[in-house]
């Protein structure tokens, strides 16, 4: 089981991830409406605060450290699984979102967009007979449901 502070940074959908340093942001937007009226000047109605949003990349890399220094035991391509397995399965549904300060929250999975880290490299691994130990930058928006 992922613990916040212990092996991750944020828990999505059960699963506990790390968050590349910068990149966790919190949108709370309001909602409100704008009108002209019938002697051209503007009404602004103001209906309070809408849903929250959360956009933060996740690291999927190998290697990851837990924070006593020693090793998750995932490689960068199982957090890829899971965080896209997560993202196509879960269509219409909400999932369970822990924050950092260890919050549970219902989301939608709003947006999913990965980006290899070194493709190079990772392209000669397999072409040597290794097997394919990619890493990856998953940038993902949740909407609270």
């Amino acid at each position: 089981m992922a613990t916040i502070g212990i092996d991750c940074e944020i828990i999505l959908d059960g699963t506990g991830y790390f968050i590349k340093p910068d990149s966790y942001r919190v949108k709370h937007p309001r909602i409100r409406k704008e009108t002209y009226r019938a002697d051209g000047s503007l009404a602004y109605v103001d209906l309070g605060p809408g849903r929250r949003e959360w956009e933060f990349t996740v690291i999927a890399r190998n290697e990851l450290l837990k924070y006593d220094g020693t090793s998750t035991g995932v490689t960068g391509e199982t957090y890829r699984t899971n965080l896209h397995s997560s993202y196509t399965s879960n269509i219409g549904t909400t999932i369970n979102f822990v924050d950092p300060l260890n919050t549970t929250i219902a989301v939608h999975f709003d947006h999913y967009e990965e980006r290899v880290l070194d493709l190079k490299s990772q392209i000669i691994a397999v072409a040597t007979g290794g097997s394919l130990a990619a890493s990856y930058e998953i940038r993902i928006l949740l909407i609270e449901s």
